[in-house]
């Protein structure tokens, strides 16, 4: 709101400037009758921040039945003043001579006083609080770190009496994310018009695989209201590996057809690729490459063959594996090798069910049965490729398929070997002599509307 790059920066006339942006709003909302009018937005914030504001004086939900004209008389008759002189003292720094011998709790700098609902937001404790405990005068705050409870809801999404934001200890990517929620909301400001809004994770799912940098730190997408009824706070966090790797789904292109895929695998009759992958990201993000793994076998089984996004899903998941879940490229060149093994004992006179068969060894809960398959086909596999003497699988191969420790990956490997496999096959050109003669249509470059909408919305200023 003050036009520069850094909170730095905000200093001076420039600070003063941004402060009066925010009081000038508060001003608006506290004429505003309804919280659906094109000057009701920050009136509808503040039920969920500041429901004991004085914001809520003129109010229809209120006063419903009292005309805004003999609401302004009344307050000015019992305030001495009107009711957007009386916010303009709220939102102005206190005299010097009335500020606490105390320093801010949140940066050390000398406190202006102390602030409880009306001003601030709650607290996180035990429970969660949304009042100034009896005998507490509230938090001791600075001007700056006080007016930066005032600026919050322009910086963050709301829906439904809910706030959500995104935070992260990336400074570079907070600048830019909070950049962008502040110019939709200046739209609701400015201009009264409602900016489409996605749901929040799928607006941080946006705005990850867009951002031009490294992600350097986790990130959290935090949603609370401080309402008189039923206050809350949720954080749902995403670690640093996986925030970088949904970033690498847009800028590397070897990745591309992959996460197109991965929102196809994601979409449900009731709702968008963006959506449920969001949500998975945020509340189940061990679960992705089972998605993808899940995908391509049903694409393969309607298909009759292994299909041409077979080897970008393989890679997707293989990247995945390393980048998230730190597993080591020798053990993935170990799975490699075995699925590319396991890929030559398919012969070109073999029958669709013989892959589909190999295809259900992978349910869940079927470990032992593809176990006593590779060792079925290991014996076969040195009784007629004797040539350079490499097992079908190794040990380490056995290892990182089949550990029974609790640390242990086992059920993802599994996850990457099938899809190596098929990606293998694929390669190979392989096809059962009964294939359908017709191959679904697959556009590795095609998104649904939906994604594509929702992912664009999520980052369109």
């Amino acid at each position: 709101m003050a036009g520069v790059r850094h909170p730095d920066e905000v200093v001076g006339t420039r600070f003063t400037d941004a402060t009066a942006k925010l009081t000038a709003a508060a001003v608006t909302a506290a004429h505003a009758r309804d919280k659906n009018t094109e000057d009701g937005f920050l009136l509808a914030c503040s039920y969920s921040l500041w429901p004991n504001s004085p914001i809520h004086n003129n109010t229809a939900q209120v006063y419903k039945k009292k005309p805004a004209s003999e609401l302004t008389e009344t307050f000015k008759a019992k305030n001495g003043s009107t009711l957007g002189e009386f916010i303009q003292r709220w939102r102005t720094i206190p005299a010097p001579e009335t500020w606490p011998q105390t320093e801010c709790v949140l940066c050390g700098a000398a406190a202006v006083g102390f602030y409880g609902k009306k001003d601030v937001v709650l607290a996180e404790a035990i429970i969660h609080r949304n009042t100034t405990p009896r005998g507490h005068a509230g938090l001791a705050l600075c001007w700056p770190c006080l007016c930066s409870f005032y600026a919050l809801p322009f910086g963050c999404h709301l829906t439904g009496g809910s706030f959500t934001a995104l935070h992260t200890w990336d400074e570079r990517l907070t600048a830019h994310t909070t950049r962008q929620q502040v110019r939709r909301n200046e739209l609701l400001l400015t201009t009264g018009q409602k900016p489409t809004a996605p749901k929040p994770e799928v607006a941080a799912l946006a705005a990850l695989r867009h951002y031009e940098h490294r992600v350097t730190a986790g990130v959290e997408l935090l949603v609370f209201k401080n309402n008189n009824q039923d206050q809350a706070f949720d954080a749902h966090a995403v670690d640093q590996p996986l925030a970088e790797w949904l970033r690498t789904t847009t800028r590397l292109p070897s990745r591309r057809t992959g996460f197109r895929c991965l929102l196809r695998a994601c979409r449900t009759d009731k709702g968008s690729g963006a959506q449920n992958l969001a949500w998975r990201v945020f509340n189940r993000p061990e679960s992705i490459p089972a998605v993808l793994a899940a995908y391509l076998t049903a694409r393969t089984q309607t298909c009759g063959l292994p299909v041409p996004e077979s080897p970008a899903v393989a890679e997707l998941i293989s990247s995945y594996l390393h980048e998230v879940m730190h597993m080591d490229e020798k053990d993935r060149a170990e799975i490699r090798q075995t699925a590319q093994s396991v890929a030559a004992l398919f012969k070109p006179d073999d029958t669709g069910g013989k892959l589909t068969g190999f295809h259900a060894l992978f349910r869940a809960g079927r470990g032992t049965e593809l176990r006593n398959w590779l060792q079925r086909h290991s014996v076969e596999w040195v009784l007629t490729r004797p040539d350079d003497n490499a097992p079908l699988i190794t040990e380490n191969g056995f290892e990182l398929l089949f550990s029974p420790s609790q640390d242990n990956n086992a059920w993802f490997f599994r996850q990457y070997l099938l899809t190596s496999v098929l990606a293998d096959l694929h390669r190979r050109g392989w096809q059962p002599k009964d294939a359908k003669t017709i191959v679904e249509d697959f556009d590795p470059d095609a998104i649904d509307p939906t994604d594509t909408e929702a992912l664009e919305e999520g980052i369109t200023p």
